[in-house]
Parts: structure tokens; sequence; C-alpha cells
């Protein structure tokens, strides 16, 4: 693979990050918090993982580092802390794993405020 297909052409960022939500958040937690809201997105559309009312991901550390292979585990461990101590992430547990959903009433205010 050449430098010229590992880089890419646009507005490399503003692709993978919402830059207002990073200047928030931190960019590592919205770097998460949007991989989460993808898998949730997609269990949604699929019809998976419907619980009490609301639609939930689970992964172990391991499974998330294989998504953030540029992270330690103790880093991906951090992120998520963080996310759950300000609410945005809410974990549960169901069948002794633990499941995570995204609190969007709590992200929308804590964007609009």
């Amino acid at each position: 693979m050449s430098s010229m297909d590992i880089l890419f052409n646009k507005v490399p960022l503003q692709l993978v990050v919402n830059v207002e939500l990073a200047n928030i958040l931190g960019l590592n937690e919205c770097i998460v918090l949007q991989q989460v809201h993808y898998w949730l997105e997609k269990n949604k559309k699929e019809g998976r993982n419907f619980k009490d009312g609301f639609i939930w991901i689970y992964n172990t550390y391991a499974d998330w580092q294989e998504q953030f292979p540029f992270w330690s585990d103790s880093t991906i461990k951090r992120i998520f802390s963080k996310l759950e101590d300000m609410s945005l992430l809410v974990s549960a547990s169901y069948n002794n794993t633990k499941w995570y959903r995204i609190d969007y009433d709590m992200l929308n205010n804590l964007v609009t405020a």
C-alpha cells in the first residue's frame, strides 16, 4: 500500500471526527461515542439487542481494542469510564455481560448548552 492509498484526498478530520463534539468531549471520547453510535444504529436496523426499551451494544474491552488497536486496554477503560461519568454512556448488566447505550438526551443537553 502506498502513501497515496492510505491518505484521504478530502478534508479528513471532518470525515472521521465531529470537530465540534471533540471540542466538547475530548477527541478520544468523541471517537468512542461515534463508534458506539454506529453499532447502536446497526443493531437498530437489524432489530437486535432491544432491552428495557433501548437498543444496546456489548463488547469486552478486548473486543473494543480490536476496533481501537491504537489505544491500550487501560486507555479504552479510561475513555469508557469518563463517558459513563459524564452520563453519556449508560451501562447495564444482562446475563453477566456489560452492555452500553448512549443517553442521547444527555448528549443533546451537553451539545446545546
